[in-house]
């Protein structure tokens, strides 16, 4: 079943600088990712605080998210962009009406 993952967490940085770290990790690991299991990835700056960050990604599972987050290599790169452990929750579709 997929689940929608959502990380949330605080900049180390100047956006722009955290920015070009995210878009040499996620166009170097992109390929990978998808064929671990990952359908969409989208990221969020907060309106009023550019350094408030919300990730948002659909895997085809739980497991497949938290087994490629897991790694060295990603572990490694939430440590260059965020001020501490991000927060991690999945999601599950609830069935309801959405438009």
């Amino acid at each position: 079943m997929a689940v929608t993952i959502t990380i949330r967490a605080r900049l180390r940085g100047e956006p722009e600088t955290i920015q070009k770290i995210h878009d040499e990790v996620t166009g170097a690991t992109k390929d990978a990712a998808r064929q671990a299991g990952d359908l969409t990835h989208v990221v969020y700056l907060g309106a009023q605080d550019k350094r408030d960050f919300l990730g948002i990604d659909t895997w085809q599972s739980a497991e497949q998210a938290m087994a490629f987050a897991g790694s060295p290599q990603i572990q490694d790169f939430f440590g260059k962009m965020f001020d501490g452990r991000p927060e991690v929750t999945i999601w599950v579709d609830s069935g309801w009406n959405k438009w």
